[in-house]
């Protein structure tokens, strides 16, 4: 037989195998299709850089649909996939929009309890739906329509022996793509992060491919080597935090730090520069100018300018935060978050501790600590990790705040910050003992939708022209309930404030207030800042959010710290205003009032930050600034370098519980000494002490 025929032979043969495995191939394409829309609706971009996992797994799909002897039979199956796909698909998009931006990784089956209250509202991706639906449906059709018309298919035994050969190729073919793609994932060292070629993007492995690739990361390659156990000794103890200009100006005051929910700078201030679309859009009235505004808004949020104003606070102009709430949180209470499969409100809510601010405080001073939060008990394990790890001596929840019968906390309905500040004021703020404070608001939390609770500062706006409704522009008024939402938290700062003045407590007590990320609900960060694309000058404002310290009374000049700061700085800042020395390989950051920057790495998005820069691997910069040169990049490289080191440690740490049982007491007798050494000898920042 010629070659011609041969080829002829074997092209017959392959169409007829097309034609009778029509439902396969048309199936490989309708999932190829819905998986691409998926990703371009997260990613913006219509292909994955590294499809082999999802193309394994549709492969094995493909081959067991060479046992159903029937088309009928093989319809059902590959149309249960498809919709399994398109389910899977759209569960993702939906955490993703809903969540700002964040993809799948093991850790978040830990939050499954949590779900509906992280997601809240489901964001409808019309895109994805709209395509989906399209292939979903032609599939459907056409492909039920030729079951009758096309020749059944062969599921004779030799044709079952070649599919299993094939079975085991895929399979083995699978397990290595796993392997190699996964192996070189060392907790314990991560420096890898920086030279990755992974985007942090579904367009990577695509959205049911990273979810695989996920769950066998989670499950076979998230084991932590705790290591020699020495070294991470010296570790800990070889350096101590830095003396600053403003070390101890807060020493022996009370704590209070105030976590503020999605809290942004345009929640209160107008700046038609850094906020286009903030207040200075949003008003009744052409003519209205600024000085109008700026006098509207203090009517509107009279107590966050009792603090912005103050002469006694700091402001940390420049500081960032890519993270979710409960990171947000723990960096502000321990100077750190590990990078390991779990969460570790979730997967170490009992681990010793003796670092965090509570346990700090308590150690060198017998400071009581007490957390509150207006949400339920149960939300993020709150009621096991505050009072096991972080050391707080109470944890306060809705369910201890509200009457049993009182419905607050459902979707969209926020309980409000000012009814939780004024039930709980005296157990916040005791008048009889030092004591430190740790709050977490609610009402701003997203979605932005009008609320019954807050018709009265609705109200208040129109009476100001502030933010009007405009049945015409959604954006708009979604920025209208947020801010109306901020209201209240200022009206709950006005509580807080007003008992503090009352009960001579506000000279020697050292508030701090953060926002813990940017409002990215619906959008709000965006629009009000009107930053849509990484391309943009000025992406890394984005992600600029509050940061004020009232240090009691104390005229200070009311100073502007304008270097990058993050949420990891907050500890550190606090500690150094109290005065109080500690180990400054446990802190990501540094104090804000010291000479040095820290470098942001979020745990939530796999992202490193500054305000010049934004990327999750040097090899492929998403964002920089038009300044940045080579010597800022190698400064970064080696900023970044130092933290992952510093993660690295923790992540050992965190998995042996390290402070466990002696290795506790040890480290708060050694935490004792270095605080009792005169300043001179804490300058030094040796390792003799260890």
């Amino acid at each position: 037989m010629s070659i011609k025929q041969t080829a002829k032979n074997v092209g017959i043969a392959f169409l007829r195998f097309i034609k009778i495995n029509y439902l396969m191939v048309a199936y490989i394409f309708a999932a190829v299709l819905i998986e691409l829309t998926g990703i371009a609706v997260t990613a913006g971009r219509f292909y994955m850089t590294s499809p082999w996992l999802f193309l394994s797994l549709i492969a094995f799909a493909c081959l067991i649909s060479q046992y159903l002897p029937g088309h009928k039979l093989r319809y059902a199956y590959f149309m249960c996939l498809i919709l399994i796909n398109f389910i899977l698909d759209f569960v993702f998009i939906v955490i993703f929009d809903s969540t700002g931006g964040t993809i799948f990784d093991y850790a978040m089956l830990s939050l499954r309890n949590d779900a509906m209250i992280i997601v809240e509202v489901i964001p409808m991706s019309f895109t994805f739906i709209f395509v989906s639906g399209i292939i979903i449906a032609l599939y459907g059709t056409l492909g039920f329509m030729f079951t009758k018309r096309v020749e059944k298919p062969n599921v004779a035994f030799s044709a079952k022996i070649t599919t299993a050969a094939l079975c085991a190729l895929v399979i083995l073919g699978n397990a290595m793509l796993s392997f190699f793609g996964n192996y070189r994932y060392d907790s314990n060292n991560l420096n890898y992060k920086l030279y990755q070629q992974e985007t942090g993007t579904y367009s990577n492995k695509g959205i049911v491919g990273n979810m695989y690739n996920e769950l066998v990361r989670g499950l076979w390659f998230s084991d932590i080597d705790i290591g020699d156990t020495e070294e991470l000794h010296d570790f800990i103890y070889q350096s101590y935090t830095e003396p600053t200009p403003l070390t101890g100006k807060a020493d022996g005051y009370n704590v209070v730090t105030i976590l503020c929910e999605s809290f942004e700078w345009f929640t209160f201030l107008c700046d038609a520069e850094k906020f286009p679309n903030g207040f200075a859009k949003n008003i009744n009235g052409e003519d209205a100018d600024e000085d109008y505004i700026k006098y509207a808004l203090k009517q509107l949020y009279p107590n966050f300018y009792r603090i912005y104003e103050s002469k006694s606070t700091v402001i940390l102009n420049n500081a960032h935060s890519l993270e979710k709430t409960d990171i947000s949180e723990n960096k502000s209470i321990l100077g750190n978050y590990p990078l390991l499969y779990k969460y570790i409100n979730y997967g170490y809510p009992e681990n010793s501790l003796p670092y965090s601010l509570p346990n700090v405080l308590n150690t060198l001073y017998g400071v009581e600590s007490n957390s509150f939060h207006n949400g339920d008990k149960t939300f993020y394990n709150r009621n096991i990790h505050h009072t096991n790890a972080l050391g707080f001596n109470s944890y306060t929840a809705a369910e201890d705040i509200y009457p049993k019968d009182e419905d607050g906390g459902g979707l969209g309905e926020r309980r409000l910050d000012s009814v939780m500040f004024d039930t709980c004021k005296e157990q916040m703020f005791p008048t009889d003992h030092r004591f430190n404070t740790y709050i977490t608001t609610i009402t701003q939390h997203g979605q932005y939708a009008e609320r019954d609770n807050l018709k009265d500062y609705y109200a208040k706006m129109d009476e100001y022209g502030i933010l009007p409704y405009d049945e015409d522009d959604e954006d708009g008024n979604a920025l209208r309930y947020y801010c109306a939402a901020g209201m209240d938290t200022d009206k709950a700062i006005g509580i807080m404030l007003n008992y503090l003045d009352q009960n001579g407590l506000a000279d020697n007590t050292l508030i701090t207030l953060f926002g813990d990320h940017n409002a990215y609900y619906q959008g709000i960060s965006n629009y009000a800042k009107n930053i849509y694309f990484t391309d943009q000058v000025n992406y890394t404002e984005l992600y600029r959010v509050p940061v004020m310290i009232k240090v009691g009374n104390r005229d200070l000049g009311n100073p502007i710290i304008n270097k990058f700061t993050c949420t990891s700085d907050i500890y550190p800042t606090i500690l150094d205003l109290l005065g109080v020395t500690t180990f400054s390989n446990l802190t990501y950051g540094v104090s804000a009032f010291s000479e040095n920057e820290s470098i942001l790495y979020s745990r939530a998005y796999d992202k490193f930050l500054t305000d010049k820069i934004y990327f999750n691997t040097l090899s492929s910069i998403i964002y920089q600034a038009p300044d940045v040169d080579a010597d800022y990049l190698a400064e970064i490289e080696q900023r970044a370098t130092v933290l992952l080191d510093k993660i690295s440690h923790l992540n050992r740490i965190f998995a042996a519980d390290y402070f466990k049982g002696s290795r506790g007491k040890e480290f708060n007798t050694m935490l004792r000494a270095i605080n009792e050494q005169p300043a001179s000898a804490k300058e030094e920042g040796t390792s003799s002490a260890a």
